[in-house]
């Protein structure tokens, strides 16, 4: 008899183990992703978001950690809008972009070469630009085409040039010079009816 409820004893624990395998099984096979951990997040100015950890604030600069290639990087603070932590509070570093721009403050338009630097936002139109003939060295050359650009762009209310193609011209008995080739950029299609971007209308019908 004792020996019948042993047998009986083991075949209910036997059970109790299998049952709590298979829930731990489908539980761990039904595909549903886990929760992402919140992180922190540093705004461009132009709206470019970061998401990173936060490791450094200076007086010149922001030092993270890249998520996705474990590495630490810096940016400079001048070319960031603001920071969002990961616990919802926000500091703000610079004001936005497009109200700078508004303001005629050409200066703070962004200049790159990189096409990462531009995702998310919106293509406002090609612009290009020439140096100043009086440039007297290729540096003075280079910035004299780039403000042209920014000037450009802040007619169109852009927030960041991508240069596409880049010229030199002169030396020797000549000034050196540059001729850029871009694409504006900003937060807001652009509106049709400019001189930039060609109108997408229908031509009426004769």
């Amino acid at each position: 008899m004792k020996r019948i409820a042993g047998v009986w004893m083991a075949i209910i624990l036997c059970g109790i183990v299998s049952a709590q395998t298979a829930k731990t099984t489908q539980s761990s096979q039904s595909g549903q992703p886990a929760k992402a951990l919140p992180v922190d997040t540093i705004v461009r100015l132009g709206g470019k978001k970061i998401p990173c950890k936060v490791t450094n604030i200076s007086s010149s600069s922001i030092l993270y950690t890249d998520l996705e290639k474990k590495q630490s990087q810096a940016i400079e603070r001048k070319e960031v809008e603001m920071i969002i932590f990961k616990n919802g509070m926000k500091e703000q570093i610079n004001k936005p972009v497009l109200i700078m721009v508004d303001e005629g403050q050409w200066e703070s338009i962004l200049v790159t070469k990189e096409k990462n630097d531009v995702q998310g936002l919106y293509d406002r139109g090609k612009i290009t630009a020439k140096s100043a003939p009086s440039s007297k060295s290729k540096k003075a050359a280079m910035q004299s085409a780039i403000i042209k650009l920014q000037k450009k762009a802040a007619n169109l209310q852009g927030s960041m040039i991508l240069i596409t193609k880049t010229e030199n011209y002169g030396g020797y008995d000549e000034n050196p010079g540059y001729e850029l080739e871009a694409i504006v950029y900003g937060k807001e299609p652009l509106e049709k009816g400019t001189d930039v971007v060609k109108d997408n209308k229908t031509p009426p019908k004769k």
